[in-house]
């Protein structure tokens, strides 16, 4: 069992649905809400499974008690998490990232605004109509799937080619993160 980065406690396994009709299962505290995703399981899980894992729960909003900053660690490899600095993502949206596995550790909240996020971008990307158009062309073609998992396999569909600006911003944020981890290195922090 994992224990939650943020409470030390033991996590539970949760199932979510995936896109298209898969399962991926994720860990999530039942104290404080956080949710532990291993390597590549955030992304495809579906948008609205965050109102099942993410609940508002008014009586938290309320409780005074604040989420102590302190240094988090990996559930699976035990590194020391690092906040993601992604230029792309809007700022309240706080994803922890480990090094090492590439997990990704979500405090309440997050796990939400990351899928409103995600589904805002494809609806600006591509209208509803769209969507709908291409779906039996995905479904009918299997070499447009792709099969990858950390725990497991799980399949869905290739997203749709990014324009330009887009990969120029990413680009550039991995070229700054490069830098930055080199810097590190050599100043010894």
């Amino acid at each position: 069992m994992l224990h939650c980065p943020q409470c030390d406690r033991e996590m539970v396994e949760v199932v979510a649905k995936a896109a298209p009709g898969s399962l991926i299962q994720l860990d999530q505290c039942d104290k404080c809400g956080g949710i532990w995703c291993d390597k590549w399981e955030l992304f495809p899980v579906d948008g609205d499974e965050a109102d099942r894992l993410d609940p508002l729960d008014e009586n938290l909003l309320r409780d005074s008690s604040r989420v102590q900053k302190k240094t988090l660690y990996c559930p699976r490899c035990a590194d020391e998490l690092a906040l993601l600095a992604d230029p792309i993502l809007p700022k309240d949206i706080q994803l922890c990232r480990c090094r090492h596995c590439d997990g990704l550790w979500l405090n309440r909240g997050q796990f939400r605004r990351y899928k409103e996020y995600q589904k805002s971008t494809r609806l600006k990307k591509m209208s509803g109509e769209k969507i709908a158009a291409k779906l039996p062309e995905v479904y009918a073609n299997p070499k447009s799937w792709v099969m990858t998992g950390t725990k497991g396999i799980f399949a869905y569909p290739r997203g749709a080619e990014e324009d330009e600006e887009l990969v120029g911003k990413s680009l550039a944020g991995a070229a700054k993160l490069v830098l930055q981890s080199l810097a590190r290195m050599i100043l010894g922090i």
